[in-house]
């Protein structure tokens, strides 16, 4: 996943992404999609992630530089 942040509260809830996606009340498809990085998602679906999992802005599309 591209949002590691994210993706680690997913697991350290231990939570499905469906339970997740549920959970902020948007759909799963779109919730997966955003999560790969295949799509954007609109402000009030990324306010809603914010709101579930407590994060900031900041905290939450904090972009990690690969080794290299």
């Amino acid at each position: 996943m591209k949002y590691w942040r994210i993706e680690k509260y997913i697991i350290d809830k231990g939570m499905s992404l469906r339970g997740f996606a549920a959970k902020c009340d948007i759909p799963s498809s779109v919730m997966c999609r955003f999560l790969n990085g295949k799509t954007d998602i609109q402000k009030k679906n990324i306010d809603k992630i914010l709101k579930v999992t407590g994060l900031t802005y900041e905290e939450c599309f904090e972009v990690i530089e690969p080794f290299g």
